[in-house]
């Protein structure tokens, strides 16, 4: 008993913070999405769920599209970036340093960066440099609705592939090396060995870095608003989060801006309960 109570002591100062600063939010969040001046109608969600503006609906499918290709571009990369690092390449502790660094770099200053990079005109940024140089004219990235989301996608892509090639590489070093060996007695090619081999056994750590892109990309935000501030033209780069952020903040709208929140933390709820038991599931195999 007084063990438990000590234990409550030393977690008290915590959950203190914790519930100002997470739970409280979230409360006051949830409250402000059900009234509409003194009435608790739920008219905020009524509008959003039943009758939502276009803008709602874009930022929810460039949501969809960020998840889709933070799968299929980050994973893939990371998994390549590993095997080749895996092996004896020259120089690799520096390779696994460079390919590192963006995730230390603050996320604002990399917004910053690749805003710069995607600077439009002849006088532009570094890569329409490149395509002055190659014969090609200038792209406004960031300023056409049809590419501005794509842009942002890639440097979301840039900053991550390296976090998850050190998780690949962690799960490749735990691979035994026998197994590999007796797969070159028996002729097996590289192409077999990666197929039944390395990526059976990768499967756990693939569906670790597969549920943090998934949930990562439902709750981004700052990259996207550094670079977009406006969210593009009509919504064209907006995110759930952004749109959310200068509805509550920007239009001084709080309750369809709290409506906007609850919906998007219920939306992560649903696809980040089932990622994580599905995970648990294939660690207990």
């Amino acid at each position: 008993m007084q063990s438990r109570r000590t234990v409550w002591l030393l977690l008290a100062p915590a959950l203190a913070v914790y519930g100002l600063f997470v739970l409280w939010p979230i409360a006051q969040s949830v409250r402000f999405s059900l009234f509409v001046g003194s009435e608790a109608v739920g008219g905020h969600f009524a509008r959003l769920l039943l009758r939502p503006d276009g803008r709602f609906l874009r930022a929810l499918g460039n949501n969809v599209l960020l998840v889709l290709l933070s799968l299929l571009i980050q994973l893939p990369c990371a998994m390549g970036l590993a095997l080749l690092l895996s092996g004896r390449l020259p120089g690799r502790g520096v390779f696994r340093t460079i390919f590192f660094a963006p995730m230390v770099i603050p996320t604002v200053a990399i917004g910053f960066l690749w805003r710069f990079i995607y600077q439009p005109g002849w006088q532009g940024g570094l890569l329409n440099q490149l395509l002055m140089l190659v014969g090609l004219g200038t792209v406004d990235w960031l300023g056409n609705p049809g590419i501005d989301l794509f842009a942002i996608i890639v440097t979301v892509s840039w900053r991550h592939v390296g976090f998850h090639t050190v998780i690949f590489l962690a799960g490749l070093q735990g691979i035994p090396e026998e197994i590999y060996e007796a797969a070159r007695i028996d002729g097996a090619t590289v192409w077999e060995t990666f197929r039944d081999i390395t990526l059976p056994m990768m499967r756990p750590v693939i569906a670790v870095s597969a549920t943090l892109s998934l949930v990562g990309s439902l709750k981004y935000f700052d990259i996207f608003y550094v670079m977009s501030p406006v969210g593009g033209t009509r919504g064209s780069a907006d995110l759930v989060t952004t749109y959310m952020y200068r509805t509550a903040f920007s239009a001084l709208n709080h309750g369809y801006g709290s409506a906007i929140a609850v919906t998007l933390l219920v939306i992560t709820l649903l696809v980040a309960v089932p990622a994580m038991r599905l995970l648990q599931g294939r660690r207990t195999q």
